[in-house]
C-alpha cells in the first residue's frame, strides 16, 4: 500500500508548515497560535490515520498531500498580504477538517456511517406511515418534510455538511410524534372504550381496532429507536461531513 507513504509526506509537510508560521510578519500573533494548535492537531490526526490504514486510497492521500502543499506554499506574508489573514486561516480551519475526514476513508470507519444512513431512512418510514392516522394537519407535515428528508438522504450519503443540518433539523418532529403514537397505544389500551371508539369511527371489528393500534405503536417505537439511534451515530461521527 502507497497511502501509508504518501500521508506521512502530508504529516512532513504540515511540520515544515509550522515552521514557516513561526516568521510570519503579516498573520497576528492570535492567528498564529490558532493557525499552530490546528495545525498540530492535523497533524496527529494524519500520522494515525497513517499508521492504522485499512483501505488503500493512493488517490486520496494524494489530494492531501496537494492540499498541504498548496498550504505550505501559501504560507508566505506576500500570500497573506494579498488573500487576507482569514483566507490563510480557512485554509488552515479546512486542512484540519480534511485530517478528521480522513479515518473514515482508510481506516474503515465509513461501515459506521452507512449504519446512520440506514437508521435515518428506516426511522423516517413509519413516520409517514403512522401520520396519516392523525388527521390533515400531520400529514401536511409529514409532506412538508419529505423534500428535506430526501435531499438529508442525498447529502448524507456524499458526505455533505448540508445534508447532516438537514437530517438534525428534520428528526425532531417524527420523535415528537413517534412518542405521541406510543403515549397514545398505551391509552388506548388502558381504555376500552377508546378501542370501540375507533371500530365505531372506521366501521371495522374491536379486533381490528386493537391491531391499527398495535401497528400505531410499534411504528412509533420502531421509528423513535432507530431516529434516536440515527442522531447518536450522526453527531459521533459529525467530523466524517465535509
Amino acid at each position: 500500500m502507497k497511502s501509508p507513504d504518501v500521508l506521512r509526506d502530508v504529516v512532513q509537510t504540515l511540520e515544515d508548515t509550522k515552521k514557516r508560521i513561526d516568521s510570519l510578519k503579516n498573520l497576528s500573533d492570535k492567528n498564529k497560535k490558532k493557525a499552530l494548535v490546528l495545525l498540530e492537531e492535523a497533524k496527529t490526526n494524519f500520522l494515525k490515520v497513517a499508521e492504522n490504514v485499512i483501505e488503500d486510497n493512493e488517490e486520496l492521500a494524494n489530494f492531501f498531500l496537494k492540499r498541504a502543499v498548496k498550504l505550505k506554499n501559501s504560507t508566505t506574508d506576500k500570500f497573506i498580504e494579498k488573500a487576507g489573514e482569514k483566507e490563510y486561516m480557512n485554509l488552515v480551519s479546512t486542512m484540519a477538517r480534511y485530517s478528521k475526514v480522513a479515518p473514515y476513508d482508510f481506516s474503515g470507519k465509513v461501515r459506521e456511517l452507512q449504519k446512520a444512513y440506514r437508521a435515518f431512512l428506516f426511522g423516517m418510514i413509519p413516520y409517514y406511515i403512522v401520520s396519516g392516522f392523525y388527521g390533515v394537519a400531520y400529514a401536511l407535515t409529514a409532506l412538508i418534510l419529505v423534500i428535506p428528508t430526501l435531499l438529508a438522504m442525498l447529502s448524507l450519503r456524499k458526505r455533505g455538511s448540508m445534508g447532516l443540518l438537514l437530517a438534525f433539523a428534520v428528526m425532531p418532529i417524527p420523535i415528537v410524534v413517534s412518542a405521541f403514537s406510543i403515549r397514545y397505544g398505551i391509552y388506548a389500551f388502558t381504555h376500552p372504550e377508546e378501542i370501540q371508539r375507533i371500530a365505531e369511527a372506521l366501521g371495522r371489528s374491536i379486533a381490528f381496532a386493537q391491531g391499527m393500534v398495535v401497528l400505531v405503536a410499534l411504528s412509533g417505537i420502531a421509528s423513535m429507536s432507530l431516529l434516536l439511534y440515527a442522531s447518536y451515530m450522526l453527531y459521533k461521527h459529525r467530523h466524517a461531513f465535509l
